[in-house]
């Protein structure tokens, strides 16, 4: 499967760009119920880690900059994704992660998310942008 193909996408993209790489990683993860290279597995843990984050906080900035009134809960979706995360992190340190659990949490959190959430702070800054347009 091309990344990005079967995922959703915003037509907003500052975001899909984002969105498509993180996808690449997620698809990256093991389909199987236990790590079968413990050293790829952190590898790959660290960049979704970081990329992740990069992300949420990219988000963040938009929807500030924007003055973006659904903030606070967006804000509140990204740490309750990112609590959840640290869980398989540190499932992954016991020994015990599920690299197909993490996978499907991730794709399907970043599809619902995207879906539900991303959608209407995009439709928000898209307004502001065009606001702006028709001002000049």
């Amino acid at each position: 499967m091309q990344t990005g193909e079967s995922h959703f996408l915003l037509d907003f993209p500052e975001m899909d760009e984002q969105h498509r790489y993180l996808y690449r990683l997620f698809d990256s993860l093991e389909h199987t119920s236990q790590v079968i290279n413990r050293a790829d597995t952190k590898t790959l843990l660290g960049e979704i880690e970081r990329y992740l984050m990069f992300h949420f906080s990219c988000e963040e900035h938009l929807m500030r900059q924007y003055a973006f009134d659904g903030f606070a809960v967006h804000q509140s979706d990204h740490e309750s994704a990112e609590t959840k995360f640290v869980q398989f992190l540190n499932d992954f340190e016991a020994t015990r992660l599920n690299p197909a659990a993490l996978r499907a949490f991730l794709i399907g959190w970043l599809e619902e998310h995207s879906r539900m959430s991303d959608t209407v702070y995009v439709a928000w800054i898209k307004k502001k942008r065009g606001e702006l347009f028709r001002a000049l």
